[in-house]
Parts: C-alpha cells; structure tokens; sequence
C-alpha cells in the first residue's frame, strides 16, 4: 500500500519529487563490457553488466522517482532500462565528423561534460537529451559545433522509452568549449537553465528550458577569456547543491566561481581563485581537470591529473581557504590513474575516475570536513570491468530539498576497500623473476600477481619470517604485471604493490 501511495504521489507531483532520485544509477564501461553503481540497493558496490554500447567519455543517465535507471545515452546511441539501444536511438550525433574521425558508436561519442538528460517541463514522460555535435572542418581549430537535442518519449514502447525526435539543431556556435554543460532547476523547480561557456571568448551562453521549449540564449559576460587551446576540454563546470553558486575549473585557467541567481539565470560576483600559484604554471601542459563541490556547498575540490586541492568558500576571502589535499600517489591499474573527472554521488562522497582505462576508482570519503579530514582515498573502489575516465554528467539534483544527498545510503565504501602503499620489486624490467622485499612489520599474508587486465594470474602465502620472497612469472608473456601484497592481520586495510615489466 505505500509503495502504490508512492508512486500516486510521484505522478501528481512528478517536477517536485521524483526527480531527486534521478541520479541513482551510474553506467560505465569500456566496450561491452560494463558495470553499474545503483545507489537503491543495500549494497550498492558496482556489478558487471553486459552493454550494448560502452564509454569512452560522453556519459549521462537518468532514473525515475523511485531511482529505477529509464535510460542512458554515450553521446552515439540512447539505451533503454534492458540495454538495448531504444526504437530510433541510435545515429545520436551522427555526421560527417563522426563518421571521417570516429566511427564507433560502441566507445561512445568524445566529451567529458558534453551530454546532459532533462525532463520536460510540459510532459512528464518526456526527456530532452542535450548534446554537442561536433562539425567536420579540416585544418580548421576550434572546431566547429551545434548544440542539439534530442528527445525521447517513455511513454512510448510500453514504457521503454522511444526516441521520436533525433539531432534537432537549436544553436549554431563556431567557439563552443568542448566540456562545461551543465544545468540547474529554476526557482519553480519546473523550468531549467543551461549554462555554457564560449571559447575565444569571454562569455557564457545561459539557456531556458521551458514548457514552450529551449528559448535562445541570455550571454552573459564571463569576466575571463576562455581560449580553445588551454581551455576547451580541459575541465568541468558545476552548480553548488544549493543552487546559489556556479563554479568552473581548468589547470591553466584556474577557479572560477560566481554566484548564481536561479530566478533570472544571470551570473555575477565573479571570484578568480590561484590554486597554483601563476608563474608555476606552464600553459603547454595539458593536465585534464575537474571541479566539484561538496554536498554542503562549502568546499570546491579541485582536481588536475597530479593534485587534488579543497578551497572553502565560507571564508572571508576564498583564496585563504585553499587547501592541498594530496598528490597522485603513482597506482597503475593497469594504466596510470592519475586524479581527474569527479562527480558527488547520493551517499554524500565524490567519486572520481581517473583518465586512463582503469579497475577502480577514487573516492572523497568525507566531502563537507575540513582539510585532511575529508578522508580521500586513492583506488579505493574496485570496479568489476574497466573505466575509461567517465562519470555520469548529471544536473545538480535535490537543489530545493533539505537533504543534498542521502547519509543512509549503505556505503561501497566497505571492507574489500584497501589502501596502497608502495613496495620494493626488484629488478624490473626482467625476464620474469623478482625479488620483493616485505615492508618493516609486516605479517603473515598472500601475495597476488595480475596482468595488465587484472587478471589473478598467481597468488601465493607469505610469512612474517620471509624477509624477501621470490616471484617466478617466467611463464607468462612479455608485459606490465602488478605485484601486491596483502597483510592477513590488517585492520587499516593496507595492501602494498609495484607494478613491474617482464621482458
């Protein structure tokens, strides 16, 4: 009987309520091979799922009130709640672009922060799916783009969803930045807005969703020049869960935040924060970054492939509340997993994906404490398939409820969490046989050996009284391999690793 009170409630009242679930289920995946994040179970530790089409970047979802996934989108094709790609949904940004430079729907379209999913606020089984298709022009940079929208009826294909209009143009723009699309709810909490910065340019493009449709622009002047090169793609852009901040981040152009009236959709109080200071900066670098904030809007946590920095802005001057976190401690799983693209999820921590395919995740375990205490765990989250440096881009949820995110939500972050610690290997590169040397106090425990897949390809006991034991992979093929050592008494959750070549 609740649960049919529930969902009576939900559709009487679909723009207030059952919207704050929307963010629930989180896809990733490279190829076919998936995973799912769904913050409705008990324990909602990621699974593997079979996918019809994986990620390489462009990634966005959406859940009914209750958090049931409807859809998902990789920027090429639209896949129903079964996985299966929707009547009409693929051929999603389609083109000469795609077709010369891309080609293969099954990776997903290119863009960390290009897609985004919105409900309709005339119909409440309609979703508009926003998106950026990029135009073929050669020798030609920045590259062309439209912003487009498609949008898909899930009240169609008995309840499925269908995609009834396709890669609709409603704005031409030759600078687009690549990345920083983003929306927020009106104050009605019925309407939407869409911000996105310009490149070569010092502005911002401010949409309205509304029952009538996407209205043209507000521009809005940025107060910085944003250009292709050091700019486009190089970071993220996010509203503060309550709704009065917005605020945009890249290594070589630092932090910018503003407030954000969700009334009228315009931007002001422009604060320009160093988090390194400007003559350390090299703009030839391309350090792919990332923003977010915490669940009570006032830590910004910044990211950029070697750093991640905490900035409160509750401080009379923000600049005084810039704090260095910690550094990328040089994990390879199996590939570099160096600090990037982050997202608050319901159970209050931030997840962050590293750039490169890899088994796990970082997570900042405690967003809303200060400094150290925000307890961010490097790899502390083992995934079962592998990830390509995606999260969902997801608008911010539940700005108008008390709660930003739910503290009952059992947390992933559980006992087969451990911590890395470097070991000593030796020698490395070789032909197969290595010495590795036990960590002052160790104990007794097991030393696991995988391939740069992750897969378990020896294990083996170890005693305390073992100061070097000898690993013997002769048999294996020429590779990276990762070398780990687990403690049997460890209550800290330690675990030590080197990954090493074979030759």
């Amino acid at each position: 009987m609740k649960n049919v009170l529930f969902i009576l409630f939900c559709l009487m009242w679909a723009d207030a309520i059952c919207q704050i679930k929307g963010d629930y289920n989180w896809i990733g995946g490279v190829g076919n091979l998936g995973y799912i994040f769904d913050f409705n179970k008990d324990d909602p530790k990621p699974y593997n799922q079979n996918l019809e089409n994986g990620f390489r970047s462009c990634n966005s979802s959406i859940c009914e009130g209750n958090g049931q996934l409807l859809f998902y989108t990789n920027g090429c094709a639209i896949m129903n709640r079964s996985h299966q790609i929707m009547p009409n949904g693929d051929s999603i940004n389609a083109g000469e672009w795609f077709d010369k430079l891309w080609k293969d729907c099954n990776y997903g379209h290119p863009g960390f922060q290009d897609v985004i999913i919105l409900n309709d606020p005339k119909y409440d089984q309609g979703f508009y799916v926003f998106h950026k298709t990029n135009v073929y022009a050669p020798n030609q940079f920045p590259g062309k783009t439209k912003l487009m929208y498609t949008y898909v009826d899930m009240g169609l294909d008995n309840g499925n969803g269908d995609v009834v209009v396709k890669n609709r143009n409603y704005y031409n723009d030759e600078f687009i930045m690549s990345s920083f699309f983003t929306a927020i709810k009106h104050t009605n909490k019925t309407d939407w807005w869409i911000v996105q910065p310009r490149t070569e340019d010092s502005t911002f493009l401010t949409f309205l969703l509304d029952k009538d449709g996407i209205k043209p622009p507000l521009k809005q002047n940025t107060q910085e020049f944003f250009d292709g090169y050091r700019s486009s793609a190089g970071g993220t852009a996010k509203f503060s869960p309550d709704g009065t901040k917005y605020a945009l981040y890249t290594y070589t152009d630092q932090l910018h935040v503003y407030d954000f009236d969700r009334s009228t959709g315009i931007l002001s109080n422009h604060q320009m924060i160093e988090i390194y200071n400007p003559d350390s900066i090299n703009i030839e670098d391309v350090l792919f970054s990332s923003v977010e904030w915490s669940p009570n809007s006032r830590f910004v946590y910044c990211s950029s492939s070697n750093k991640l920095h905490q900035v409160d802005m509750w401080e009379t001057n923000p600049q005084d509340g810039v704090r260095h976190i910690a550094d990328y401690n040089g994990t390879l799983d199996p590939f570099t997993t160096r600090l990037f693209l982050m997202a608050q999820a319901p159970d209050c921590k931030i997840y962050m994906a590293p750039k490169n395919g890899s088994y796990s995740i970082h997570v900042i375990n405690k967003p809303n404490e200060l400094g150290q205490a925000c307890d961010f765990v490097q790899n502390g989250i083992k995934l079962p398939a592998q990830n390509s440096g995606t999260l969902p881009n997801f608008p911010r949820f539940r700005v108008d409820e008390a709660d930003k995110c739910d503290p009952t939500i059992s947390s992933i972050f559980g006992e087969d969490v451990y911590y890395r610690r470097d070991i000593e290997i030796y020698p490395s590169p070789s032909y197969g046989v290595y010495q590795l040397r036990m960590p002052e106090g160790a104990s007794d425990g097991h030393i696991v050996v995988t391939d740069i897949h992750g897969k378990h390809i020896y294990q083996t006991e170890i005693s305390s009284y073992e100061y070097i034991r000898e690993i013997d992979i002769t048999s294996q093929p020429s590779g990276n391999y990762n070398i780990e050592y687990y403690p049997r008494i460890n209550p800290e959750r330690v675990f030590y690793g080197r990954q090493v070549v074979k030759i």
